[in-house]
């Protein structure tokens, strides 16, 4: 181990991460900077070329990055996402505690697919337009989409760029994340739901009856439409998009070769060439991702895991290496940016799993659900709760200001990490999985209980 070079190493590292977190530095030139002094220290001192650092780089995740965003803007200008938030209003017949209902659980499924600030740089604006029509405030519903989005993050491999990070590096698929994380994942969000209708939601006023009867009549989702033949199309192709993730391993390609269909299909719709949509991609995001690849992994190269190889992990128990590994990366992940979170705790895993044993379930499970619901401890730990208050702030949302964010996401994100503790033991021991399905019924009971009151 070259402890000299893993220090300067670890400093760039630093310097990355420190400049995506403030708004006024140029983190794109200061990640690049980075990672070339980094590289060419590493080159010069371990004998490494060029391809050796571009091996680094895991192609197949910036691959399925750069597919999604595509497909994402496609979705976008497709107006899918609108017609679908008033669609929900349609739905729910104006009734708050349905349209709650409706509106968490389709901005969660979106998320699952689509860019989490995506989904509430769409939808929010809507929510507040509705409200606004109802004469009722729109904090608490803008609230409740932005605990609940981050639940759609656990739902897929290709929910957010970490947990396509996390699924190349471990080989996981969309089937992994169906029989590992979604009885979990719609428990949580059912859960977060019922809290939000039953301590926040109902002690707001309700809806006039005659505003919304007029608010229904005048509210018309097909006005949302453009393109009827291009909002069809694109609306089933993207659901194609999404079963073919589910039965078609190569996640990159599958992706890449969506991407590519769409963008053709829609150009007599668009009249936008692939290089003009190439333009609306998030490059600075790819070259932050790229960056963070060649330095986490010149500091394995240089013996990283070293550190890691000599700590007596095999004392501590699979549950309370799991447990422990759940809260750090929460924290952490509350604090600095997931990606990188994500990057350096790989190779930990990847030495705990290999030189030590453990059980791969539990630590992956613990990891995951820790980079993705960690950020709602406070908000500048996710980047769908700062989008969240700015549409707010802008829009003049009077009950949804930085501090009841922060009180209520930490409120949350604090239950959520207690739910994932008894699941995470639910996984390894009969004790806790019984004591899982109790909950499970509880909410069941809980929610149906109100609904067979009614009807009496």
């Amino acid at each position: 181990m070259d402890l000299p070079l893993l220090i300067l190493l670890f400093l760039m590292f630093f310097l990355i991460i420190l400049s995506y977190s403030f708004k006024d530095l140029d983190f794109v030139a200061i990640s690049l900077l980075c990672m070339f002094y980094g590289a060419t220290i590493t080159g010069l001192k371990l004998g490494l070329e060029l391809n050796d650092f571009i091996s680094f780089v895991n192609w197949e995740a910036i691959l399925i990055i750069l597919s999604m965003s595509i497909i994402t803007k496609i979705a976008q200008d497709s107006n899918v996402l609108e017609f679908v938030a008033v669609k929900l209003f349609k739905l729910s017949r104006g009734n708050q505690t349905t349209f709650l209902y409706l509106l968490c659980v389709i901005t969660t499924l979106l998320a699952a697919v689509i860019t989490d600030v995506v989904v509430v740089l769409i939808l929010a604006p809507v929510v507040v337009r509705l409200c606004h029509f109802l004469k009722i405030r729109s904090g608490t519903y803008l609230l409740g989409m932005t605990v609940c989005i981050n639940i759609g993050s656990i739902i897929t491999p290709f929910s957010s760029g970490e947990n396509i990070i996390i699924s190349s590096a471990f080989t996981l698929d969309t089937l992994y994340f169906i029989q590992t994380y979604w009885i979990f994942s719609f428990f949580l969000l059912f859960a977060t739901i019922y809290l939000i209708n039953r301590f926040l939601l109902s002690k707001e006023p309700k809806i006039d009856d005659q505003q919304k009867k007029f608010v229904l009549e005048l509210v018309d989702a097909d006005i949302m439409i453009k393109n009827k033949k291009m909002f069809y199309f694109n609306s089933i192709a993207i659901l194609a998009t999404i079963l073919l993730f589910t039965l078609l391993p190569l996640l990159y390609l599958t992706a890449i070769i969506a991407a590519l269909i769409l963008v053709l299909s829609n150009r007599r719709y668009t009249k936008k060439f692939m290089g003009d949509l190439l333009k609306d991609i998030e490059w600075e995001i790819i070259f932050f991702f790229i960056s963070l690849y060649v330095i986490v992994e010149s500091m394995s190269q240089v013996g990283f895991t070293e550190i890691f190889s000599g700590i007596p992990f095999q004392l501590l128990d699979p549950a309370v290496l799991g447990i422990l590994l759940l809260i750090l990366v929460s924290v952490i992940s509350g604090v600095v940016a997931n990606t990188p979170t994500a990057l350096i705790f790989i190779p930990i895993i990847q030495t705990l799993i290999d030189d030590f044993n453990f059980p791969e379930i539990p630590l992956l499970f613990a990891f995951i659900i820790a980079i993705n619901l960690g950020g709602n401890l406070i908000p500048q730990g996710a980047a769908a709760d700062m989008m969240t208050l700015k549409v707010a702030q802008d829009s003049g949302v009077e009950n949804l200001s930085y501090k009841r964010l922060l009180k209520t996401g930490a409120m949350f994100a604090a239950i959520h990490i207690g739910f994932s503790l008894i699941y995470l033991l639910a996984l390894m021991y009969t004790i806790f999985f019984i004591l899982f399905i109790g909950l499970v019924i509880s909410l069941i009971i809980l929610i149906l209980l109100p609904i067979f009151k009614k009807r009496r």
